[in-house]
């Protein structure tokens, strides 16, 4: 029986007068009820599984885009756009984590969209990253367990063999220097000695070190300062006179083995 039939049969038992069976109306309002549940229960099935199938169709698209070498094309900028719309719902239903790997889940999809929110924002940010000999992506959000105030949580990934080492951030622009709002930042290593000290030692930002970027969207001026370019950015776009003084990187011993 469909909701309709169910529909019109529990308005005419209700319109009997009052001697009219009570039990048949309470029937026929139990089986609408478990009728609305059930097509809910279908209809959101159904959205959910559009929802696994898209990004599974596109979650490979950014890294294998990333890490070809070349130019950030404007093609790039113009796909990636598409990608990272799918990619940020993605990203919603992922904050909160509840178990280690969906947090190492999310914060490998969050380190995704950060770098190509990037190379869309500075496509010379592109070529300084095939230099590179790995990255580290954070970002302000809770996609790890146990954050605390002005805590963030990232990922720096070797790009020699693919290693990932989670980690958190301490610093001012993850909570009170931005006032809380989306922030994240993408630190590039230029040799194998900067990035394993880092993952290895964690990292205290000091007055000295300031972001690296070219000041024009076309410029390929961008360059490694002391073995590691650092950019960072909110959502709209390129933050090029935050400071990351004070910040403080440590491994994420929950996350990483």
């Amino acid at each position: 029986m469909n909701i309709r039939t169910l529909t019109l049969l529990l308005a005419a038992l209700v319109a009997m007068p009052s001697h009219a069976d009570w039990e048949k109306i309470k029937s026929a309002a139990s089986q609408l009820g478990d009728a609305v549940g059930e097509a809910g229960k279908e209809a959101w099935q159904n959205v959910t599984d559009f929802s696994k199938a898209t990004w599974a169709s596109v979650s490979s698209w950014a890294a294998s885009t990333y890490n070809q070498a070349g130019e950030w094309t404007e093609q790039s900028v113009a796909k990636s756009k598409a990608w990272l719309v799918v990619a940020d719902q993605k990203l919603d239903e992922m904050t909160e984590p509840k178990t280690a790997e969906q947090a190492r889940s999310a914060l490998d999809t969050m380190a995704d969209t950060a770098l190509v929110r990037l190379f869309n924002e500075r496509p010379s940010a592109k070529l300084l990253f095939d230099q590179a000999y790995g990255y580290a992506v954070f970002d302000s959000r809770k996609f790890a367990l146990m954050l605390n105030t002005s805590q963030g949580a990232g990922v720096a990934v070797s790009r020699h063999d693919g290693a990932r080492t989670y980690m958190k951030m301490f610093g001012a622009g993850m909570g009170a220097g931005l006032g809380g709002k989306f922030y994240q930042q993408v630190i590039l290593f230029e040799n194998r000695e900067t990035f394993e000290r880092f993952v290895s030692k964690g990292w205290e930002a000091s007055s000295e070190v300031g972001a690296v970027a070219g000041q024009k969207r076309s410029a390929l001026t961008a360059q490694y300062n002391g073995g590691m370019a650092i950019y960072q950015q909110d959502d709209k776009g390129l933050l090029l006179d935050a400071s990351i003084t004070g910040s403080k990187y440590w491994v994420d011993r929950d996350l990483t083995p």
